[in-house]
């Protein structure tokens, strides 16, 4: 059985540091804020709000 990437990850190092979200293994770009609602026997949803024309990726990036 292969493994899936996880659907959702926030990463961030301390409190106050920037963050990073990946979403089905990619890093999610031109990210603002993300809530997330998560509860245990609950599906978990979130909600992202984006900066505008940044969400594309860096040219040169693989």
């Amino acid at each position: 059985m292969s493994e899936k990437e996880p659907s959702l990850v926030f990463i961030q190092r301390k409190p106050g540091d920037d963050f990073t979200v990946l979403m089905d293994g990619k890093e999610v770009r031109g990210l603002r804020r993300i809530t997330i609602h998560a509860e245990v026997g609950e599906v978990t949803t979130h909600e992202i709000e984006y900066l505008t024309g940044v969400t594309a990726e860096k040219k040169g990036s693989d």
